[in-house]
């Protein structure tokens, strides 16, 4: 299976140059909670500007050169193409994790999209692009800072 998650503020900001723009510490453990024990796909500057490699959950970075650091290095398109198929049809979960190639390219191969929402606008130049107009939102959990949706594709009968 695979899925995308993915924190936004109200106007899409994901990033600010390579970091995060908020420090929000229930979303973090949000993610931990969701991605514990399943496979992480990352592009290469999003990888390596993670503060610590995640424990227990297997890392694979695509990008154009190999990443020392991570379980498994994707550099070309059939690669990747070769782990969506292999997660396609399987139990095990794959996240497309980012940056905002990864999100913008790739979501469409996600059968849900899990995306914390936070309520106020925050400061940064890195913004997502994608039109979740086929998408079905329903509510997951509600915070303080931010509440959890997941997107599904809709389906036309």
């Amino acid at each position: 299976m695979i899925k995308l998650i993915v924190a936004i503020d109200p106007n899409n900001l994901i990033g600010s140059g390579t970091q995060m723009p908020w420090h929000i510490k229930e979303e973090f453990k949000h993610f931990k909670e969701t991605t514990l024990n399943h496979a992480l796909l990352f592009g290469q500057n999003t990888f390596t500007n993670l503060p610590s490699k995640l424990a227990n959950r297997i890392s694979y970075v695509f990008g154009f050169t190999k990443t020392p650091s991570a379980d498994f290095s994707i550099t070309s398109e059939q690669e990747l193409q070769n782990l969506f198929d292999k997660f396609r049809n399987s139990e095990e979960i794959l996240f497309i994790s980012g940056g905002k190639y990864i999100y913008e390219t790739y979501f469409h191969e996600a059968e849900e999209l899990i995306v914390s929402e936070l309520k106020n606008i925050q400061n940064g130049d890195v913004y997502l692009n994608w039109d979740l107009s086929n998408y079905k939102k329903t509510l997951l959990k509600e915070f303080e800072e931010f509440n959890v949706y997941s997107y599904k594709k809709k389906f036309n009968v």
